[in-house]
């Protein structure tokens, strides 16, 4: 009988040794097995048309507007379809085209394709590997008023306990935050986050010294008494944008910054959020924000697409769906789905039963290039982390 199987395009390199094939031909056929899709925007409709006899003379394609072949539209998004052998080919020719802003798209595509390993950060004794490794950050939230658990842990000694629960369930990080983010939320003074979040810091860095805590504040004079106080990671939901001093007290002290994208702030931005393209817009704010921060001299950096931080059901869907586009930036990508409202809109549950939908769109983005989870419920991602390792690993 004839049997054939459909390969998972992951499992190449184990296929081409159970054939037999010399490992000197790896590279050959990792270039020829899979098609790569990128999408370029207002490229000069010239320019497309020399893209797209290019690809196809590599054996790929480019899809274009159907206007730009009669000349109607001076610009076009474009869709590039090829092999990776197709790209390196069209890569090395677009490198003698001056015009129309060829050079440019090749850099850009050049640095997308790019193999560079995702960088690997020490905090306190661990050193957190992101290629190897996935990691679950443990959510503590010192507020009266957080969507979730608001009241649960806003003394010393409940959050201390809470902390000590999730570090015995295997949380990699704890993160701390004194002011609530929920849709809606009113601001703090800075005084009362800092009454809030530094006694539980301080007792927290007093009974577990090695594990990493990150400090959920967008205010610079917060995050600057955290530290001292002994955070080592600053989880900024504007991108440390609000605080203007928030890329200085980072920089002085060298820690790892969490950028997160939020359209509008806490009080208003789930006020008929809208974006024309969610991806698109995400993309070019990391680009920039990236590009700022490590011009600045900050060079530790965590994205984080900001699920529900102005965003409709619709956009956080589409953000998880396609979180592997996040990956072009070659940085480790945080997701903070936990119990959140789109999941309890699909399943028309209450926060206390979203644990299920929490797990389907975190095991989702772990297997899409996602490296940290932010949570509530460590235990049961911890296993899932283990799972999907396993399976990996057979």
């Amino acid at each position: 009988m004839m049997i054939v199987r459909k390969i998972n395009k992951g499992i190449l390199l184990e296929e081409l040794r159970s054939i037999g094939v010399d490992k000197r031909a790896d590279d050959i056929f990792k270039d020829k097995s899979d098609l790569i899709l990128l999408k370029l925007y207002n490229i000069n409709s010239k320019g497309a048309n020399i893209l797209k006899q290019e690809f196809i003379g590599a054996n790929g394609d480019v899809a274009i507007h159907r206007d730009v072949a009669s000349w109607k539209k001076p610009t076009t998004d474009c869709l590039l379809i090829g092999t990776m052998r197709t790209y390196k080919t069209v890569l090395n020719k677009l490198r003698f085209e001056p015009f129309f802003g060829l050079s440019e798209v090749a850099e850009t595509i050049k640095k997308v394709l790019s193999e560079s390993n995702l960088p690997v950060y020490r905090i306190r004794d661990r050193v957190f590997d992101f290629e190897k490794e996935k990691y679950v950050m443990g959510i503590l939230n010192v507020t009266p008023d957080s969507f979730s658990d608001g009241g649960m842990f806003n003394n010393v000694e409940k959050a201390l306990k809470h902390t000590e629960e999730m570090i015995e369930q295997g949380a990699d990080f704890i993160d701390i935050g004194g002011e609530s983010t929920r849709p809606g939320a009113e601001k703090v003074s800075e005084e009362e986050e800092k009454r809030r979040v530094i006694p539980a810091i301080k007792e927290i860095r007093n009974n577990f010294p090695n594990i990493p805590i990150s400090i959920d504040t967008y205010k610079a004079n917060v995050a600057k008494e955290a530290i001292k106080s002994g955070a080592d990671i600053i989880n900024d939901i504007s991108g440390l944008q609000f605080d203007k001093q928030m890329k200085d007290v980072a920089k002085a002290f060298d820690v790892p910054v969490i950028v997160t994208h939020i359209k509008g702030t806490p009080k208003d931005m789930q006020k008929n959020p809208y974006y024309a393209d969610v991806m698109k817009e995400l993309l070019e704010y990391f680009e920039e924000r990236i590009n700022l921060l490590t011009d600045f001299g900050i060079e530790k950096i965590i994205i984080d697409p900001g699920i529900g931080f102005g965003k409709r059901v619709e956009d956080n869907l589409k953000i998880i769906r396609n979180i592997r586009e996040f990956t072009i930036f070659h940085l480790p990508i945080l997701l903070g789905a936990s119990r959140k409202s789109f999941i309890g809109n699909i399943l028309n549950e209450t926060v206390e039963k979203r644990l299920s939908g929490t797990m389907a769109v975190d095991a989702y983005a772990l297997m899409n290039g996602v490296n940290i989870i932010r949570v509530h419920d460590v235990k049961p991602h911890k296993d899932l982390i283990k799972m999907l390792q396993a399976i990996k690993n057979a």
